[in-house]
């Protein structure tokens, strides 16, 4: 197949078109290039937010499938902690997101691209995670659920999720394949971060501190691999079928992790991921050292 890769350059996208390099014709695209250029892959920079219509329609030409992972941060320094700005402040930022996920929809479908893999977030139903999951209200949470985000980062990620939809219903002429991959946290995890005396993470969004944000780092982690393999997947799934026939389809994406409390249910049945790791394993020695004693629960809290 023929795959434009947006954000090209971003490190969840660098990840993920590993499971897409070799197999596929890569169009890449970013401000910048990606560091280093897959073999094979060819790259054309390009805004998507201002560009024109016709640089964008170019780009698109002959394209199968988009995945689009580009994102313009709120802050000019990125997603860093303590340099985000308030939550409360990030609404003209996330719009900005917002739009360029319509031109991308738009000229997907102009352009007769089968199917769009849209790189959305946890957050984008993260509300039960933050009220339910650490309160022990509840186990797992389900691409089901309805999107409810407590900030404009999440409530951006839900808006692309549902931006895509009428196009996926055929509303327009045609039926354009939709699937929003929410990532979890495709980062290593720094133990150091959660031992006793260790500084609380400056973020606008809420974690557990200590013991019980370890537990969660461990259930959100997705590896290099299982990243690649999750692009894959989406990208490769011979249907997408959601509800009432609809090719839309949510699907998280972490890796095969024992302390998970996301559903990866719809990534496992509906797309073929087939994760290799799991956190419990790759971070063993550090489980024991900082959750084991004292706290032999697997839950969060």
């Amino acid at each position: 197949m023929k795959i434009l890769v947006t954000g090209a350059a971003g490190h969840v996208a660098t990840l993920g078109a590993e499971g897409l390099a070799g197999r596929h014709a890569l169009r890449l695209t970013d401000m910048r290039p990606p560091e280093p250029l897959p073999p094979g892959a060819k790259f054309e920079p390009c805004d998507l937010l201002n560009a024109g219509d016709d640089s964008l329609s170019a780009l698109f030409h002959d394209v199968d499938v988009v995945v689009h992972s580009a994102y313009l941060h709120s802050s000019a320094q990125g997603e860093v902690y303590g340099l985000e700005p308030p939550q409360i402040d990030r609404f003209d930022a996330e719009l900005k997101n917002i739009q360029i996920a319509q031109r991308i929809y738009r000229h997907a479908y102009d352009a007769g691209v089968r199917r769009v893999v849209m790189v959305s977030s946890n957050h984008a139903a993260d509300w039960y995670e933050h009220t339910q999951v650490h309160a022990r209200k509840r186990e797992l949470v389900t691409p089901e659920d309805y999107p409810l985000s407590d900030n404009f980062y999440g409530w951006a990620k839900a808006s692309y999720e549902l931006l895509g939809f009428p196009y996926a219903c055929g509303t327009f002429g045609r039926r354009l394949e939709v699937v929003s991959l929410r990532i979890g946290s495709p980062y290593p995890i720094d133990p150091a971060r959660f031992a006793p005396d260790a500084e609380p993470a400056r973020t606008s969004l809420p974690k557990p501190p200590g013991a019980a944000g370890f537990k969660r780092a461990l259930g959100a982690y997705l590896s290099p691999g299982d990243c690649a393999e999750l692009f894959r997947a989406a990208s490769e799934a011979p249907t997408i079928e959601g509800e009432g026939g609809v090719p839309w389809l949510i699907a998280y994406g972490i890796s095969d992790n024992t302390r998970a409390f996301w559903s990866l249910d719809s990534a496992r049945h509906k797309l073929g991921y087939a994760p290799k790791d799991d956190s419990e394993v790759v971070y063993a020695k550090d489980i024991a050292r900082l959750v084991a004693v004292g706290h032999q629960s697997g839950r969060l809290g």
